[in-house]
């Protein structure tokens, strides 16, 4: 039952059009450089065949599952690494490695829904086996953690656009088929809104209602205008990327935005042209992604990138005046057969006393370090 299901979510967002997204792609780039792999890619997994679905390095579309890496990696919620597959006995007779592909090196991280179901993985290959720090361990976990969002954005933005002829054309929502959209719909937890040409709202989800309730303790209302919901700041950019969508322009815009009982929370809003069957523009799809914990985290490598600058900068600078000051003393004191006067060993004690502290000021950074991850 559990893998029905399972089967049912990968159908949906099996049949978007992912092989030229611009942000999987770059995904794909940042995981393989991270990494230091050549191959990486984007896979969903069916109960018979993997497909890789956005690629670098690789030219094939599918993989048998009972060959591929992607199905252990699948078994656990977490990042699986193996630095040599050569040395693992699950992968030691498989193609990949045995083959003229040559395979030594794997490390993919599930792609899980907001619902738990396990679409695929994100995952990188390098034909030479080698190991993975922590750090890059977890900007792997982080991306994969991005993939699912933007796969369940771009879910809800075709889920929207069928919705809003629905709705426009006062269809009847009375079938199975409509009844699993609009479940779909209301289930996502990005904000989706419908604004018709006037900017009145036709229809939004319960995750844009509970949004606008607990940041400005009101309900959306059909019919009302949206934006008196649009924070000030940022007015003017939505008053443009709306009209660009009527006019057939869809757009993409990030920022950030502080709710007095929320604090300040990171996103990205998609605004896309909504269509009728003939083609004509009826309003707009406006879409946001909560993406908070994602630029938080990137703040979080940032400090510590720059914590290993500040190491790197003791090291290379501040570590070289008392070391040439020691080195100059005991060349002195060698040349004195090692009974110097004293003032050498004090001159000696202050420059060992300056070393460490700067030692003691490195060995703090790193504890840092480790204690923020």
């Amino acid at each position: 039952m559990v893998e029905q299901i399972r089967l049912q979510a990968l159908a949906r967002f099996n049949n978007l059009e992912l092989e030229n997204d611009t942000e999987l792609l770059e995904i794909v780039e940042l995981a393989s450089s991270v990494s230091n792999a050549p191959y990486a890619m984007i896979t969903f997994m069916d109960n018979e065949v993997q497909y890789l679905k956005v690629r670098k390095g690789i030219s094939q579309i599918t993989v048998p599952r009972n060959n591929s890496f992607c199905t252990h990696a699948m078994k656990s919620d977490n990042l699986l690494v193996v630095s040599d597959l050569l040395k693992d006995e699950r992968f030691i007779n498989n193609p990949w490695v045995i083959g003229e592909e040559n395979i030594r090196f794997y490390a993919g991280v599930p792609l899980i829904t907001h619902n738990g179901e396990k679409l695929g993985t994100l995952c990188v290959l390098d034909s030479k086996a080698h190991e993975m720090t922590a750090q890059e361990q977890m900007v792997m976990k982080i991306l994969g953690n991005q993939v699912v969002k933007i796969l369940e954005f771009r879910e809800g933005v075709q889920v929207l656009k069928q919705h809003q002829q629905e709705l426009i054309e006062q269809r009847k929502i009375n079938s199975d088929a409509n009844i699993r959209l609009r479940s779909f719909f209301e289930s996502s937890t990005n904000f989706q809104v419908l604004l018709g040409k006037k900017g009145e709202i036709i229809d939004f989800n319960k995750a844009a209602n509970n949004f606008i309730e607990s940041a400005y303790g009101n309900n959306l209302i059909r019919g009302e205008q949206f934006v008196k919901y649009v924070d000030e700041h940022v007015l003017e950019t939505f008053t443009k990327n709306y009209s660009l969508g009527l006019r057939g322009i869809k757009t993409l815009e990030e920022g950030s935005t502080y709710y007095e009982p929320l604090g300040r929370i990171f996103w990205e809003a998609s605004f896309e042209p909504a269509r009728n069957d003939e083609n004509q523009i009826i309003g707009v799809s406006y879409i946001v992604r909560d993406v908070t914990e994602r630029k938080l985290k990137e703040q979080k490598i940032i400090e510590q990138n720059q914590s290993l600058v500040n190491i790197a900068h003791i090291q290379a600078h501040e570590f070289r005046g008392p070391l040439t000051t020691i080195m100059g003393l005991m060349n002195l004191i060698k040349e004195e057969n090692y009974t110097g006067p004293q003032t050498y060993f004090e001159y000696l004690e202050h420059a060992v006393e300056a070393l460490d502290q700067k030692i003691r000021s490195i060995v703090g950074n790193v504890e840092k370090m480790v204690s923020d991850k």
